[in-house]
């Protein structure tokens, strides 16, 4: 006698309800008011995590020129970041960053884990300041500078360790609203280290560092784009009696093209070398170096309604070279990354996120922030747009 007329397979129908739940809900949200698609770091990571393949709001961190073109607010919810750009009049803007992370704050961090005492290897610094303004000259042509620091300090007893970057950012953009435009970017960088403890002391009070990041566009028809992009950087920064040399050249040539009003195509090819040296006091050398094989990036955004769908893939191709005591190792390596996202935009409002790929399988819940753990969403970004 059956006494229990349920679903035999509980899981399962738990899962399907989920998954119907969360497709409901994403359905009934792409009848909102059709707005504009929006942009943010999230929507950027879904479309191949190239910044200069695309215009929108993570132009910034490159190029402050930019920042009276594209004034918002942003919240990583997340990442634990936050920022806003505000207009002054219609020729100008200053915004502030609180925790906004960059690529020279990683590489720094990096490094410092890597070398000197055990106070100075817990040393992780964070941002303390992150400002940008731009203003236009005439015409169409703008002019943008940022101030970054950041910082960080561990005194106990006779020990004490710091580190501190400070960059100066210097741009310029021509052409804003027109066929053909260019953004010029150069980057100054000053890098402190303090290691003491008793009985010991190193230091390095003279780091410096230079940038340079162009980005052409060129209109070769109605929402087509072709988009030459070259960035270089040399840092020389080391904890005494080390020194330390980074070096990094990218460059690559891209599209970015609307076939109609609701679908953005990006596209890009970039090829690049990293380099960083260490001389430790007796002068044995230790070498990394990355050379970056043609690397494919491609994005696919499609709108309906106020949501947005994007896929994007990375594939990248490697060649590393490790020298230390003598001994070098080399060894090539391929792999091609995915990402699918979804975006939805809400007047000026905008929230984007990535997708987890597994939720087909055994969720979703609505949100969460562990890339294995059943959610919709591994990441989202909240945007409010003040220059439509």
């Amino acid at each position: 006698m059956i006494s229990d007329l349920g679903d035999p397979q509980p899981g399962r129908s738990l899962s399907l309800r989920r998954i119907a739940f969360a497709i409901v809900a994403l359905y009934l949200l792409s009848f909102a008011q059709v707005s504009p698609a929006g942009a943010s770091p999230m929507r950027l990571s879904a479309l191949g995590a190239q910044s200069w393949l695309v215009f929108d709001v993570t132009n910034l961190q490159q190029h402050p020129s930019l920042a009276r073109t594209f004034a918002h607010a942003d919240v990583e919810l997340f990442d634990e970041w936050a920022g806003a750009v505000v207009p002054i009049g219609t020729s100008g803007a200053v915004g502030l960053f609180l925790n906004r992370p960059t690529p020279t704050i990683g590489r720094l961090n990096d490094y410092t884990a890597t070398t000197g005492s055990r106070a100075f290897r817990s040393l992780v610094s964070t941002p303390w300041l992150d400002g940008v303004a731009s203003m236009r000259l005439g015409g169409s042509t703008d002019v943008g500078v940022a101030l970054r620091v950041a910082y960080d300090r561990s005194h106990r007893g006779a020990a004490e360790a710091s580190t501190s970057l400070r960059q100066a950012l210097i741009g310029l953009s021509f052409g804003a609203g027109k066929s053909r435009g260019l953004d010029v970017t150069v980057r100054l960088d000053h890098v402190a280290f303090r290691d003491r403890d008793e009985g010991f002391s190193a230091s390095e009070t003279d780091g410096t560092g230079l940038g340079v990041e162009v980005r052409g566009r060129w209109q070769l028809q109605s929402g087509l784009y072709t988009i030459p992009w070259i960035s270089w950087e040399q840092s020389k920064a080391g904890l005494a009696p080390e020194s330390r040399t980074l070096t990094a050249l990218q460059s690559g040539l891209g599209i970015n093209a609307r076939p109609n009003a609701s679908t953005l195509v990006v596209a890009g090819l970039l090829l690049g070398v990293d380099e960083e040296e260490v001389i430790d006091a007796t002068g044995v050398v230790r070498r990394h170096r990355v050379v970056q094989m043609p690397t494919t990036v491609g994005g696919i955004e499609v709108q309906a309604g106020s949501m947005s769908i994007r896929v994007g893939i990375r594939h990248c191709a490697g060649w590393v070279q490790r020298t230390a005591e003598g001994v070098t190792d080399e060894s090539f390596s391929t792999h091609l990354v995915s990402h699918v996202g979804v975006g939805f935009r809400f007047g000026d409002v905008a929230v984007d996120g990535l997708l987890r790929k597994q939720i087909l399988r055994d969720g979703p819940y609505l949100l969460t922030g562990d890339a294995d753990e059943g959610g919709l969403f591994t990441n989202l970004s909240l945007t409010y747009f003040l220059f439509d």
